[in-house]
């Protein structure tokens, strides 16, 4: 071959690649757009691996780097790992067509090979349809306006005319992704599920702590009442897309070191004797400040009363989830545990372990697995899945006062507020300094609501004395020990130390 047919052969190449990875997006997105963030995804497998995969030293810097963007960006490196698989399946179709010099073969194999390679990964073989067709249009559209330019990208030597064909298919698809995410986000579940029992509002237990709940409530702008709604209730999980675990099917066993094993499934559960109440989840990897903390109405069978079925006497229990995800807790915080199915007098959202997660009063965020398929009990202290990539939020959370609202009134005063939280231990009162923490005042706090394991709103009203003032908060628990100053990470074991933000006059 002479150097310039070895360039143009080398061009149209490169060309095919470009048509091979625009075919690939093509096919994402309707996948996407049949499915929608759910299983069936193709994006879903491509997630799972990198959550399976993905070192601690990476996951931990990312989690630091990026904070609650971490999430969203292991998302674009899954959806970046199933379009790479998919546009080299497809270019090998545009090689195979090459070599057997029959057009329109590569458009043929490109359908048949994602659709293949979808239905593999994510066992949905209709679906797996969605994500084939458009693939198999973008490189037969490609092929047909070449050839009728004509722009044969097999027999034309003119490596412009097959630019213009690829880049015009590359538009086309960019218009189709579009659609495909409007598309894909009207599948995709949402938390708009219906009231437990039916009906048009919370049953009555639910709807009484809702109410004393929304009664007690200082209405801080800026800031979540009492208890949160469930769409701004902050999710956080190893997920990228969530996994739909169907209430008909879904068992619970109790396995391990006990005297029977016991299985129980959602219509069991639900014909036990359940208990409604309030009971606030703090994330350990969030920062001082952050918001992801909040509080809602549970309802729930205590674990205990299944422990007692089963019987056993092991010191720990491991806590499995549908997603892959598992977590170690003491005997003791089990006991006080409850297997929850319903949020805020709702059937439990999706995003929240649906239809069934654990819920341990006191401890860290991480420790309430969501989607729980098993409880394993043992003697053997076992790291969980957070503990393998070097955390500790397995005990129960740290104190903390959040500032997260200032108002500033027609009078001239400020007003700031925010939410305290400490444990089971329960807050007792809140200080607030307005002079970077020189001299102190107790604001003033919500009712309490009368539960084991709930925050408290807290706010207090200045006069500007200055340009600014460094205001700092600090929370009391109910065995009088004060919030510690310490200042540290989340990392390992959740942040600490005293909110403080200046307020300009």
């Amino acid at each position: 071959m002479t150097p310039r047919l070895s360039r143009l052969a080398t061009a149209h190449g490169t060309w095919r690649a470009v048509t091979a990875t625009i075919a690939a997006v093509a096919a994402v997105a309707g996948s996407y757009a049949y499915a929608g963030r759910t299983p069936a995804f193709v994006g879903a497998p491509a997630s799972a691996f990198v959550v399976e995969t993905m070192p601690a030293v990476i996951v931990n810097t990312t989690l630091e780097l990026l904070g609650p963007l971490a999430q969203p960006a292991s998302l674009v490196l899954a959806l970046g790992l199933a379009t790479g698989l998919l546009a080299a399946a497809i270019l090998t179709c545009l090689e195979i067509e090459v070599l057997a010099d029959l057009r329109y073969l590569g458009a043929a194999l490109s359908i048949g090979i994602v659709w293949l390679v979808t239905a593999a990964l994510t066992d949905a073989t209709a679906a797996a349809l969605a994500a084939a067709a458009p693939a198999g249009v973008v490189v037969g559209v490609v092929e047909y306006a070449a050839a009728h330019d004509p722009l044969s990208v097999r027999r034309d030597r003119n490596v412009d005319r097959t630019k213009r064909a690829t880049l015009q298919a590359g538009f086309g698809v960019l218009s189709f992704a579009g659609l495909a995410a409007v598309l894909g986000r009207r599948r995709t579940p949402d938390s708009s599920v219906p009231f437990l029992g039916g009906g048009s509002q919370p049953p009555i237990g639910e709807r009484a702590l809702l109410e004393r709940a929304r009664r007690a409530a200082f209405g801080l702008p800026d800031a979540p009442g009492l208890v949160s709604e469930i769409g701004a209730f902050y999710t956080v999980d190893i997920n990228t897309i969530d996994p739909i675990v169907e209430r008909d099917g879904w068992q619970l066993s109790i396995t391990g070191d006990v005297d029977a094993e016991l299985t129980i499934g959602y219509d069991d559960l639900r014909e036990r004797e359940a208990e409604q109440f309030y009971s606030t989840l703090r994330c350990v990897g969030e920062d001082l400040n952050d918001r992801e903390m909040d509080t809602a109405v549970w309802t729930g069978v205590p674990v205990a009363d299944l422990l007692e079925e089963a019987g056993s006497n092991a010191e720990y229990a491991v806590a499995r989830a549908d997603d892959g995800f598992w977590n170690t807790i003491r005997r003791e915080e089990l006991e006080r545990s409850y297997l929850v199915y319903g949020m805020n007098g709702r059937v439990l959202p999706r995003e929240h372990g649906h239809p069934v997660r654990l819920l341990v009063p006191g401890n860290w965020g991480e420790v309430n697995v969501k989607w729980l398929t098993e409880i394993e009990l043992t003697d053997e202290d076992v790291d969980g899945y957070w503990e393998e990539r070097d955390w500790d939020g397995t005990g129960e959370v740290e104190t903390v006062a959040k500032l997260w609202s200032v108002d500033r009134g027609d009078d001239g005063r400020v007003t700031v507020g925010g939410h305290a939280y400490a444990g089971l231990a329960g807050v007792d009162r809140v200080e607030v300094s307005i002079d970077g923490g020189d001299s102190w005042t107790d604001a003033e706090l919500s009712p309490e609501l009368e539960a084991d394991d709930a925050w408290r709103q807290w706010r207090h009203a200045f006069e500007p004395t200055a340009d600014s003032h460094e205001v700092v908060v600090r929370a009391i628990d109910g065995d009088g020990t004060v919030q510690t100053d310490e200042p540290s990470g989340p990392k390992p074991d959740g942040a600490t130390g005293w909110v403080s933000r200046t307020i300009e006059a």
